[in-house]
């Protein structure tokens, strides 16, 4: 029986404000929306075999957690690609789950390619993140992030929603120094918030006029200004959350905003304040996970690949 194995990455990345698109029959088919890639994400490691047509999962080292966009991902991919080949795929995220750090898009991102490469299967990169892309859509895990970082770096925002190779992302210039700081306090089930009429209008609302004035004036401070005012009145802040904010601006942050969508913040610091914002984070509560990272240069690829 052949064994092939390979590891690819996927950054993560944030999302600051977004409008849900519409496909034909009324359901969602991705977003427009700004926000930030980043220079950590997830790798995954893939074990093909000859057989079968099994997908296993394993993320951080628990074989128990639901992977599900990653698991319909790659059996999708399989399905259509290479019917019967078999694989196990061990996750490592290096960003929080279920917080709005797009980690599952990173997850299923990485996955596929993974998977393509240990099983021989030779598409373009925007062919294999397709399958990333709609089982995100499907599992209502995200909408747009993967058609930013299945090849993309850098913050800005999709102007043109779609799959990846057909949506338009516009980017900013980022200036040296830059530190995004976050703070993370639980799990958000996003299929709670889209499925519900009147936060998707909110959101579409909402949405709509941030993207507009981010294109009239494309630059970081104007795509960070929208992000604020998007989190503030869209209404999901939870008191939690609004500390967080409140306590990273008092420690020197620029800007500060929730994650769409999560129990979670981002900040941004210039001039290596970020130590401080950090301690201010920490101090809020034992149960606030704070990260630092840069905006991301690294893009989604396949890391190594061997088969004996």
């Amino acid at each position: 029986m052949r064994v092939r194995r390979s590891e690819a990455f996927a950054p993560s990345a944030i999302t600051n404000f977004f409008e849900i698109s519409y496909h034909a029959r009324g359901g969602s088919a991705g977003a427009t929306g700004g926000g930030y890639v980043l220079t950590k994400g997830t790798t995954t490691r893939a074990l093909a075999r000859d057989g079968g047509g099994r997908v296993a999962t394993v993320v951080n080292g628990d074989p128990g957690y639901d992977a599900r966009t990653t698991r319909r991902a790659a059996k999708a991919l399989l399905s259509e690609q290479a019917p019967g080949v078999s694989v196990e795929l061990d996750q490592t995220s290096d960003t929080p789950i279920g917080g709005g750090f797009g980690a599952s898009a990173a997850a299923a991102t990485s996955a596929v390619y993974a998977v393509a490469s240990a099983a021989g299967i030779a598409r373009r990169k925007d062919v294999l993140a397709s399958y990333a892309y709609r089982a995100e859509v499907e599992e209502r895990t995200g909408l747009g992030t993967v058609s930013v970082i299945y090849d993309g770096v850098g913050a800005g925002a999709i102007t043109v929603p779609g799959e990846p190779g057909r949506s338009e992302f516009l980017r900013v210039k980022i200036p040296k120094g830059l530190r995004i700081v976050t703070g993370f306090l639980a799990p958000f089930d996003k299929r709670d918030a889209l499925s519900s009429k009147p936060v998707s209008d909110r959101i579409n609302a909402l949405g709509r006029e941030s993207l507009r004035s981010f294109v009239s004036d494309p630059t970081l401070a104007n795509l960070a200004s929208e992000g604020e005012r998007f989190s503030r009145r869209l209404g999901l802040e939870s008191p939690e959350v609004v500390k967080m904010i409140a306590a990273a601006k008092a420690a020197g942050a620029e800007y500060a905003s929730q994650n769409m969508i999560g129990y979670s913040v981002h900040s941004l610091v210039f001039d290596g304040g970020s130590g401080r914002v950090a301690s201010a984070l920490r101090s809020l509560s034992p149960d606030v996970r704070v990260d630092e990272f840069g905006v991301g240069r690294k893009r989604a690829s396949v890391l190594k690949a061997s088969r004996r």
